[in-house]
């Protein structure tokens, strides 16, 4: 029998806004990973907040959370938040104790203090080395890029070996060795965790995958390609059998009209005999209060079983309705061709990158890749105009937009509507609904502050405000990231199909592939 590292019973979570997830009921397996999946805004990382929090949660939720053992979080958004590597791995004090033994000015504390653990550093070194970062552990954090941070983050995890892991969209920022890193160190960590990931090359390596929408949490054993063969066949089996509601509940219909019209037309004859006066007026007064107590209970009937097939019939359609494609493209322009910009001998700030000679026409689409911390974001920030360069020239004729990894361009003290109005004041309320509504983000949502949102509820909005500005170059730096796997492939095919220019940086190789985008500058 499989151990548990984690047993819930009957948690439910009900916002001032609306009840994210009510009586659920499961249990998290020891000694593997699993997927936890669901659409943006469903409330995933709230669900894997309240699991490690619990007793000092914010959040008002009720039910029974019990571990069985240690466990640590790694948050979606907040990733690192101290000086040096040494305190991002919790290891300053006993660092601090080496460094001085090594310079010859320890105490006897000290020596106390690191015995039975001379091992440590070695360990460290080790992993850091592994995931590429710097080994001196006084290396300030401000030089790291997102991805290099998000690994350090994980390095402190992965040192906890005794420890369940929670960890909320962890392949995020990393590029291609580090999403391998991230996979090697999830397989030799031996007390597993719960993944919240969209990246489907990540979840290849899980053992079982939670998903919640909201109709509840539903466990498949198996990873990803397992899951999505079953849940397509669930939804195809979900389609016919609305299919077929709707012929039984028309078919339910017709007969029940029909039983009414033979009820009124023996109503009709016995009224026919008694003016005709050939039977007895007592009789045919018992025959028709027969009739009619007959009549009342059949209408009776009828109408619970018409209300039961059309309730039956309302639920299965809310839940295909659930299930239904969302839409969105970009706006498609007219009457640009040519050059439209050109980076000469661009040698960026911050960084060590051989200079950059970089061209591109009205509508070429260009996949930038290099590794973390080379300078991917410095050089979209370069072209925007944030960050001037060392050296070289930059020749830009268009209006562009620069979508960053920390959604710089989405105001989170806005709502989504009043933040799209803002960008276009010539929207009515109701039409910017309709745009939000068509990206899942419906009812009181679009009236709450961006800052309680989803990251990819966030993003959306932040898609829908470069939509509606209609540029001509999109500076597009891991767009995908903190969207669910349905919007993924949804951006994906607004950029395929978007006729101006785009430069993505993308470390998921099958997010560029099906954005139909061949060409790629290697940043170096």
């Amino acid at each position: 029998m499989t151990q548990q590292a984690c047993i819930v019973s009957n948690l439910s979570l009900e916002l001032p806004q609306h009840k994210l997830f009510d009586r659920l009921s499961f249990q998290l397996p020891l000694q593997q990973f699993s997927g936890l999946i669901g659409r943006n805004g469903q409330g995933k990382s709230l669900l894997m907040s309240i699991l490690h929090h619990q007793q000092n949660s914010q959040l008002p939720y009720s039910g029974q959370i019990l571990w069985q053992c240690p466990h640590q979080h790694l948050a979606q958004l907040q990733r690192v938040e101290t000086d040096t590597i040494a305190q991002a791995l919790d290891i300053e004090d006993l660092y601090l104790c080496f460094e001085r033994i090594q310079q010859g000015i320890a105490s006897f504390k000290d020596y106390d203090q690191v015995d039975n653990f001379w091992h440590l550093p070695t360990e460290w070194q080790q992993l850091l080395e592994s995931a590429k970062l710097p080994s001196d552990l006084s290396t300030p954090i401000q030089y790291l890029s997102e991805g290099q941070k998000t690994k350090l983050a994980l390095c402190r995890l992965f040192l906890l070996k005794d420890h369940y892991l929670l960890l909320d969209e962890p392949s995020n920022h990393l590029d291609t060795q580090g999403r391998k890193w991230l996979i090697q160190q999830m397989a030799r960590h031996p007390t597993g965790g719960l993944i919240i990931s969209h990246d489907r090359e990540l979840l290849a390596h899980v053992q079982g995958i939670f998903a919640l929408n909201q109709f509840g949490l539903h466990y498949y054993g198996g990873n990803y390609a397992l899951y999505y063969q079953q849940h397509q066949s669930q939804v195809e089996a979900l389609s016919q059998s609305v299919q077929q509601e709707k012929r039984e509940l028309k078919q339910l219909k017709e007969q029940q009209h029909l039983s009414q019209m033979k009820a009124q037309k023996r109503k009709k004859t016995g009224e026919k005999l008694k003016a005709s006066g050939s039977q007895a007026p007592i009789l045919l007064d018992a025959q028709k209060e027969q009739s009619e107590q007959s009549l009342s209970h059949l209408r009776k009937q009828q109408i619970k079983q018409l209300a039961d097939t059309t309730n039956e019939l309302q639920q299965k359609q809310v839940q295909l309705e659930y299930f239904k494609s969302q839409s969105f493209e970009f706006t498609q322009l007219t009457g640009k061709s040519g050059e439209i910009l050109r980076c000469q001998q661009l040698q960026l700030a911050y960084t060590k990158t051989k200079p950059i000679d970089l061209a591109i026409t009205a509508g070429e689409k260009l996949h930038l890749r290099g590794k973390n911390g080379v300078g991917k974001s410095t050089l979209f920030k370069t072209i925007q105009g944030f960050i001037k360069p060392l050296s070289g020239e930059i020749h830009c004729k268009v209006n562009t937009a620069y979508l960053d990894q920390n959604l710089s361009l989405v105001e989170e003290n806005l709502s989504a509507v009043d933040y799209l109005l803002s960008i276009d004041p010539e929207l009515s309320e109701q039409q910017c609904r309709t745009l939000l509504g068509s990206l899942q983000i419906r009812r009181d949502k679009a009236l709450m502050s961006l800052s309680s949102l989803s990251g990819g509820e966030r993003l959306k909005v932040a898609l829908l405000a470069v939509k509606l500005q209609s540029l001509e170059l999109l500076l597009l730096d891991e767009p995908e990231n903190h969207l669910d796997i349905e919007s993924r492939e949804l951006l994906a095919h607004a950029i395929h199909s978007f006729n101006g220019a785009v430069i993505l940086v993308s470390h998921d190789d099958q997010f560029v592939e099906e954005c139909g985008i061949k060409e790629f500058y290697i940043l170096a």
